[in-house]
């Protein structure tokens, strides 16, 4: 995230660690922004090649963020999405509506947002202003990896091991 290891200093003068605390896999988006969230801190998006802050906005995550060309998505450990302009960290929408569900890293996958939880729903919110738009059962068991868009199809594995694979139609 930053020209050295140990994290990237925020524009407030804080500091985005990279020590164990970001949560997830950083998303970088057309070799310009890295953008990413830290347990406990902040979420926002960098320069890729200076580490220089372009927004950060406070927010607290065990996961990590998906991007798109418009939005930054993020769940918070209490289970609220959110959504944040990815041009200017502007908040867009949050929702509480799958509070305390522990939620997977969201992905950006065409007009939703969909996020996993530990009953092994698969929840899709639209991606304009987080309502709730669908939601597919899997096994049971918690969401566990970072969900993979691959081509039309959407990819999610759960902790007993079922890979899920839905697609658009």
């Amino acid at each position: 995230v930053a020209p050295k290891v140990g994290g990237a200093k925020l524009a407030d003068g804080s500091h985005l660690p990279a020590d164990g605390q970001l949560a997830g896999t950083p998303a970088v988006l057309f070799e310009r922004d890295v953008c990413a969230v830290s347990y406990q801190g902040k979420v926002g998006c960098f320069d890729a090649a200076t580490g220089v802050a372009r927004w950060t906005k406070e927010l607290s995550s065990d996961v990590g963020v998906a991007v798109d060309q418009r939005f930054v998505f993020a769940a918070d450990e209490k289970g609220a999405v959110a959504a944040f302009t990815r041009d200017g960290g502007q908040s867009a929408w949050k929702t509480g509506s799958l509070a305390f569900r522990r939620l997977s890293t969201p992905a950006s996958y065409g007009r939703a947002v969909a996020v996993g939880d530990y009953q092994g729903q698969i929840h899709f919110l639209s991606r304009e202003d987080g309502a709730l738009i669908g939601r597919v059962s899997t096994d049971g068991s918690p969401i566990v990896s970072v969900p993979v868009v691959a081509g039309a199809n959407l990819i999610f594995q759960t902790q007993s091991g079922t890979v899920t694979a839905l697609a658009v139609e």
